[in-house]
């Protein structure tokens, strides 16, 4: 019997099978087994925002629109998996007030492309994976003089600092928000460690935050034995205090901080539309290294 549900805690190993699976099938691009380590943990913070297809009681598949994701077992596809998860991240997004489904479409997979358009989906945007060239010198920061910057506090008031990142990414090229609930989940998994971000606030009223820098890091690329990965995860600026250089010295940051802390190979992610990103990264060394292209779905 096929089916899909909502996620529920305790299917974390099912999806990793399916996730293990299509990656060792699939071949996509720019991923790593430490991508699917970070990931699952992070399941449970969003129930809401993720689906599971079962077949005869197993998952089989399953769907995340926060994650641009949906996936289906490479034994168990073509048994009409794929469109009851289209049909269950279409109610997700409906649920939270968005009007359309965003998948990423690997173009290598000629199936899945097929798979897209059949359902209606059109190609809209590419995200690119960025990595920073080893040898690019990288400035030290030199924050504004009205700036002020400090590690997240222990005891930081997570509904301020909630409301302060969503203001941070208004207006971003692909839809970014995060729930208290999101984030202090990640904030209590074991390998959190709150050194990895930066807070900018205004030096005259310390009590406004304004921007800030998130960073992360791994084991490193599969095969890579004794290296280490980081990732500029996220970089955001309030809009009214865009425009003053500060995205770029949390950038500076975060690359001084990532090499200090011993990391081999620096990467982020940025949408190809986001031409002043674009800019930033690559006058700073980062080169693109995978576009990951995004459809979407009308979900009315």
């Amino acid at each position: 019997m096929a089916e899909v549900r909502p996620f529920a805690r305790g299917d974390e190993p099912g999806i990793r099978a399916v996730m293990e699976a299509a990656r060792a099938t699939d071949r996509y691009p720019g991923t790593t087994p430490a991508d699917v380590d970070r990931r699952i943990p992070r399941l449970a913070g969003d129930p809401g925002g993720v689906a599971v297809a079962l077949e005869q009681g197993r998952i089989v598949g399953y769907v995340q629109p926060r994650g641009d994701d949906l996936t289906v077992h490479p034994d168990h596809r073509r048994r009409g998996h794929g469109r009851r998860l289209v049909a269950a991240g279409c109610a997700i997004v409906r649920e939270r007030g968005l009007d359309e489904l965003r998948l990423y479409v690997p173009p290598h997979l000629p199936p899945s492309v097929a798979f897209a358009d059949a359902l209606g989906f059109r190609y809209r945007s590419s995200l690119w994976l960025f990595e920073l060239d080893p040898s690019a010198v990288v400035p030290a920061p030199r924050f504004p003089a009205d700036v002020a910057v400090r590690a997240l506090r222990p005891d930081e008031d997570l509904d301020g600092y909630v409301a302060f990142m969503n203001e941070a990414f208004a207006g971003h090229t692909s839809p970014m928000s995060w729930t208290v609930g999101q984030v202090r989940h990640v904030h209590e998994l074991p390998d959190f460690d709150p050194g990895l971000i930066l807070i900018a606030v205004d030096a005259a009223d310390p009590a406004r935050r304004v921007g800030f820098a998130v960073l992360e890091t791994t084991p490193g690329a599969e095969g890579g034995v004794g290296t280490r990965a980081g990732s500029v995860g996220l970089v955001g600026v309030v809009p009214s205090w865009r425009g003053r250089g500060l995205g770029r010295e949390l950038l500076r940051w975060a690359v001084t901080e990532l090499r200090r802390r011993g990391v081999d190979r620096i990467d982020l992610n940025v949408e190809a539309s986001n031409e002043r990103a674009t800019r930033l990264y690559r006058a700073h060394g980062f080169q693109p290294a995978v576009e990951w292209p995004h459809w979407v779905l009308s979900a009315g």
